[in-house]
């Protein structure tokens, strides 16, 4: 017998946490070497200040030449734990185009992932960003819906400047505790070299993010 089906509001807020608080990603491909099998591999990523994912690849990575002829691929978030099935996860589909960052998106993907500068020198890794279509996120047995990009696409994003403003005037008590990046619905931070996310109650507006980012980063210490 078929069970019925049913839509579930997702709020864009659950989705952008669970991608801000990961580090690495699962990235399924177009298989060129075995056409019609998609190809998959973990790679790191940071994020814009549009919440899209760049990700850093070698030009000999299969992946890599997998892109170039097909841009068309889904990718695989989630955050470890002991029952996957009652954890948060969700696969992002859209399509992984080459682009190089300017000086500020640079030096915020590199913020994220110091790492990244290191295979730059190398001379053949270039970055990729990917351009969201919809995501299908789960938040537990039971809790599932689908969210299209535009549902973020439409969050009020900070400009570099107003960005490093802002992490400036925050004064994090942990002295172990370094900003990565702040947009108004969270505070990206690491500590004790793992990434965290500290998710606002609800997106801030220009008024409100520095004592919003404020209060949460000292409940946070």
């Amino acid at each position: 017998m078929l069970r019925p089906t049913f839509a579930m509001n997702i709020p864009v807020t659950d989705c952008l946490s669970l991608l801000h608080r990961c580090s690495s990603l699962a990235l399924a491909t177009q298989s060129q070497a075995l056409p019609g099998y998609p190809f998959v591999t973990v790679l790191p990523f940071a994020l814009d200040a549009a919440h899209r994912p760049w990700l850093l690849m070698s030009e000999l990575a299969e992946h890599c030449r997998n892109v170039r002829a097909d841009g068309r691929v889904s990718v695989l978030l989630q955050q470890g734990g002991a029952d996957v099935l009652q954890g948060e996860r969700m696969t992002l589909v859209g399509d992984l185009q080459a682009m190089s960052p300017d000086a500020d998106t640079l030096a915020r993907l590199l913020r994220y992932c110091p790492a990244f500068a290191d295979y730059l020198a190398l001379g053949d890794f270039h970055f990729f960003c990917l351009q969201p279509k919809r995501l299908r996120f789960i938040g537990g047995f039971g809790r599932m819906g689908w969210v299209d990009a535009s549902d973020w696409a439409v969050l009020p994003q900070l400009a570099a400047a107003q960005e490093q403003a802002l992490l400036a005037a925050l004064q994090p008590a942990d002295a172990t505790l370094q900003l990565l990046g702040l947009d108004v619905c969270g505070l990206d931070v690491l500590r004790d070299g793992v990434r965290q996310r500290l998710d606002f109650a609800a997106p801030a507006n220009e008024a409100t993010l520095l004592t919003t980012a404020q209060a949460r980063l000292a409940a946070a210490a």
